[in-house]
């Protein structure tokens, strides 16, 4: 069953002051690092950006927003809609440590649920299965199946833009940090670490760097 992997890096950095999936870590982008662990897992690979021509010299799919300004939930729909896969990995361009076990995993519990709505029979089947570490979730460290495109469609054309809202009306399983940090070889607190300001470029630095091993 073939995936379909959706980086977001439509975001505008000014809290960084330059591009975070651009920035370099280990010697290599973010986005580079994240593309590597990706594919193993995922058939297919779609950046969504606004800046199709930053992105190009990936080699992968660049594909933009068709609802502007309205966040993540435009770009998990710009993604979603460019792909024909039944479940769809969900990555922002600023978590560097996310690796291919963290979404060998979050895929797995997806199938998992899915296999047993079937043998159920009317039990509905999971439609997001999302990480979450402590109290907090993370909706761009995910998989989502593709038929939640048509209700997410919906919520952008009313202009309704809270992805957290939207998640209220999906049939959502969680990921707990635990599990994931044991099959990612991570502590819980790297899984889904955000480059959002500078200062959290220079802890990922020296986080690497105390590793002493690559990304």
């Amino acid at each position: 069953m073939e995936t379909t992997a959706i980086v977001l890096a439509g975001g505008r950095s000014s809290r960084m002051g330059e591009n975070k999936a651009l920035m370099k870590l280990g010697g290599i982008t973010v986005i580079e690092k994240i593309i590597r662990e990706l594919e193993p897992v995922a058939a297919r690979i779609v950046v969504v950006a606004d800046d199709k021509e930053a992105y190009r010299p990936f080699g992968k799919e660049v594909v933009t927003d068709m609802y502007k300004s309205a966040g993540p939930l435009a770009g998990l729909h710009a993604g979603l809609a460019n792909s024909a896969s039944t479940w769809n990995i969900a990555v922002a361009c600023d978590t560097p440590f996310a690796n291919r076990g963290l979404f060998q995993a979050l895929l797995r519990q997806a199938r998992q649920s899915e296999a047993k709505a079937g043998r159920e029979g009317g039990a509905l089947a999971t439609e997001a299965v999302i990480a979450r570490t402590g109290e907090r979730v993370h909706p761009l460290l995910a998989v989502y199946r593709r038929s939640v495109l048509p209700g997410l469609e919906r919520e952008l054309r009313l202009g309704r833009y809270k992805m957290t809202a939207w998640l209220d009306g999906l049939r959502t399983e969680y990921a707990g940090g635990e599990t994931l940090a044991a099959v990612a070889g991570l502590p819980q607190e790297w899984l889904a670490f955000n480059m959002n300001r500078p200062e959290d470029y220079e802890k990922a630095k020296a986080w690497l760097e105390k590793m002493k091993g690559p990304l």
